[in-house]
């Protein structure tokens, strides 16, 4: 079977497990799914493993040893789940071929596409899974896939513990509310550590245990922002919390910068005409230098002009979408 899927951006950021390889988050997150770009995903049972990835042009995309026992890791974990819940007959490899056209590691949440497209797809193996135990198998590859079973605006939450203990909750549909994300991408060039190393320190910042148990209140203000449309309000939460996962990152040990000097400029020079023009944008940045520009239909224009504008750095243009979904069986 084929499913696809695409990348979301995280109003209350994920950062930091309570549960390192069952990818169970510390504390609950919420995230806008978007449109594009996307990923493609074929998987079948096979007597051995068979992986193949491609760029969006069809050119190799060879994965590393790293990132094959990975995805082999996930199924091993997805077969725990499945097994947990009465499926049967599962198979031991799989055949997968994945055709992505986000580029790695630069902040637009590939990994997130990648395995939401893999637990859609691993979920069709199955019998009447829910949208729930789809998110459940998503998460298992990348805590923050487990946002993508669903579109428009999701929240991952924890309930309880064991395998299945944190999974996707829609909060709004795609239809409720279209925002806009004008994605800056200051570098091309793949981070030097990955958000799956950073989150196994986090909780070495001084500030982390401040940062989770204040993520409740932040939870409640997005939610009731993202419910009511008010974008003031969720302008105000979503730049707080993503401010604070950066200075945690900065602070814990190892230290993490992934801000650059570039993303630090288009932060000031945004600063100077959302005042001037009045605009409806709101920046946020996930584990990168990339500045995603959260915007209104009205402000969309002026926005995009401004990240056209920026010098050396490459822009996507995306908006809120669906959640993954299966394409062929």
């Amino acid at each position: 079977m084929k499913a696809s899927s695409s990348p979301n951006i995280a109003l209350i950021k994920y950062w930091g497990n309570r549960d390192e390889e069952l990818r169970l988050p510390a504390a609950d997150s919420v995230s806008m799914v978007l449109d594009t770009p996307t990923v493609e995903a074929s998987v079948e049972a096979s007597e051995t493993w068979k992986i193949q990835s491609f760029h969006a042009d069809g050119s190799d995309a060879p994965q590393s040893e790293k990132s094959i026992e990975r995805l082999k890791k996930h199924w091993s974990l997805c077969i725990s789940y499945l097994e947990g819940i009465g499926q049967t007959d599962l198979p031991s490899a799989l055949k997968i071929d994945i055709r992505s056209g986000i580029p790695p590691a630069i902040g637009i949440a590939s990994s997130a596409a990648v395995f939401s497209c893999l637990g859609e797809a691993y979920g069709a193996l199955g019998k009447n899974l829910t949208r729930e135990q789809v998110s459940i198998l998503s998460r298992l590859g990348s805590g923050s896939a487990g946002r993508n079973s669903f579109g428009g605006y999701v929240a991952l939450e924890n309930h309880g513990n064991g395998i299945g203990s944190a999974c996707g909750k829609q909060i709004a549909s795609e239809a409720h509310w279209i925002l806009h994300d004008i994605i800056i991408v200051p570098s091309r060039e793949e981070k030097k550590v990955g958000s799956t190393e950073g989150h196994a320190s986090a909780a070495t910042s001084p500030l982390f245990a401040a940062r989770i148990n204040d993520i409740p209140r932040r939870m409640k203000e997005c939610t009731d922002a993202l419910l009511t449309k008010d974008f003031e309000k969720l302008q105000v939460i979503s730049e707080e919390d993503a401010l604070d996962m950066h200075r945690c990152m900065e602070t814990q040990t190892p230290a993490l910068h992934y801000l650059s000097e570039v993303t630090h400029s288009i932060l000031r020079e945004l600063e100077g005409v959302r005042k001037s023009d009045k605009l409806n944008v709101l920046y946020t940045m996930d584990a990168g230098p990339t500045v995603h520009l959260l915007c209104t239909e009205d402000s969309v224009r002026t926005v995009e002009d401004f990240a056209a504008a920026q010098k050396g750095c490459t822009v996507f243009k995306a908006k809120t979408g669906g959640g993954s979904k299966i394409v062929s069986l």
